[in-house]
């Protein structure tokens, strides 16, 4: 009888042992998190807390976008997993979500008492062909900050409310001697968007044809402003030929007026980091204020042997304590409309009503079709190629749109 009971007494504490560390999930399990080194959780002792509860050690695979989209598409073609979770961002729409890719997440959300998905925005965007395919972390709308410190040098009291008038500005700030180079704006598909988006510009109609590319059109005076930004005007720094973004020119104290996002006065205004602080403040889109979004999101691969557990992760990953430590760590704005509403109380988020004004003005991008990652490609090099002289303006609109309808056509197929 004592030897049985010393076996009971051993079971049951051993189970007392490992019980914390099963938590809800089950079994121990470890998973594999790929994402873009911005959606790495930045407090430590959280996930660790998480990994504690929970029994699930998360291992995180950092890498940059397109060699995220790359690994994604390598192995789902080969239907394995490239993680259990991936981190959807960016062009993430066209590459990851459209081939189907991801897990449908509508079951889960309707049965998660502890999501409370009504608290999250922009669901909507990534609700793909009916299916919800992840859950949204962040909202972050194209947006546009300027140093407002700088402009009253140039003898400007307020922001322009035109595309003309902001090239008048900064055309008078560099010969004022203010700034060499006032416009931080990149070679890039984003800068051409922006421009044409807030001039009017729907760029596609209803069957995703490229209307950008009538006569006429907003997008071709956009085009031909933003090449004349770096050619005629040269009040863009040749450096900004090559980057990817504008913001490291930006942040390192060239330019009055910057292309940015929902989120950068948390960054361009941090002294410790950026030359412009602390000075910086968002405008409205000029004339009819259209942007897009670049929300990002987090779901589960098709192919995962582990979606349980991937849940529980995706789940504590957009808590309400996660999206803090994301906002505080990289200045991301909670796609939780409490956490956002609480943070704006607190005076923790600069330029929230800017925010607000310019969210009433949201117009989408088709970035959920197939060919829309390699289309954008087509649109900087085209860019990059006018703003060295091998194209005109309109030959470089006339040229994109062509590579569109090619794309279009063959992704159809």
């Amino acid at each position: 009888m004592k030897v049985r009971y010393r076996m009971i007494f051993a079971m049951v504490l051993a189970i007392t042992l490992v019980w914390p560390a099963l938590g809800r999930g089950g079994a121990p399990q470890t998973i594999a998190f790929l994402t873009a080194p911005w959606g790495v959780p930045p407090d430590q002792a959280l996930l660790k807390s998480f990994e504690d509860h929970s029994g699930i050690t998360v291992q995180i695979i950092s890498a940059p976008s397109a060699e995220m989209y790359t690994k994604v598409q390598v192995a789902s073609a080969g239907r394995r997993a490239p993680a259990d979770v991936i981190f959807l961002t960016e062009e993430a729409p066209s590459f990851i979500v459209a081939p189907g890719y991801m897990e449908p997440l509508d079951a889960r959300v309707a049965k998660s008492a502890d999501l409370n998905a009504g608290d999250i925005e922009r669901m909507d965007f990534w609700t793909v062909g009916g299916k919800i395919q992840g859950i949204t972390t962040y909202v972050q709308m194209v947006m546009m900050d300027y140093n407002a410190k700088r402009l009253r040098a140039g003898g400007f009291n307020a922001p322009a409310a035109t595309w003309d008038e902001l090239r008048r500005q900064s055309v008078a700030l560099k010969q004022k001697g203010v700034d060499q180079y006032p416009i931080a704006l990149g070679a890039i598909d984003w800068s051409w968007f922006l421009m044409s988006l807030s001039a009017g510009d729907p760029m596609f109609d209803g069957s995703l044809n490229p209307v950008f590319s009538d006569s006429g059109s907003p997008a071709r005076k956009a085009m031909a402003m933003l090449l004349g930004f770096f050619s005629t005007d040269k009040v863009i720094t040749p450096d900004l030929l090559t980057k990817v973004t504008p913001h490291d020119v930006f942040m390192g104290g060239t330019g009055v007026y910057h292309q940015a996002w929902q989120g950068s006065l948390a960054v361009m205004n941090n002294a410790k980091i950026s030359k412009q602080a602390p000075d910086v403040q968002y405008l409205l889109m000029p004339e009819r204020h259209f942007t897009w979004s670049l929300d990002a999101a987090i779901g589960l691969s098709r192919f995962s042997g582990k979606k349980d557990a991937g849940w529980e992760f995706i789940k504590w990953y957009v808590s309400p304590e996660n999206q803090r430590a994301i906002f505080t760590a990289v200045g991301l704005v909670p796609s939780r409309k409490s956490v956002q509403q609480a943070l704006n109380a607190e005076g923790a988020i600069q330029g929230f009503g800017a925010m607000a004004e310019q969210a009433k003005y949201v117009h989408q991008l088709p970035r959920t079709v197939k060919w829309w990652g390699p289309w954008t490609q087509s649109v900087t090099e085209a860019i990059r190629k006018a703003a060295q002289g091998q194209l005109t303006a309109d030959a470089a609109v006339d040229a994109v749109a062509k590579r569109w309808n090619e794309l279009k056509a063959q992704y159809k197929q």
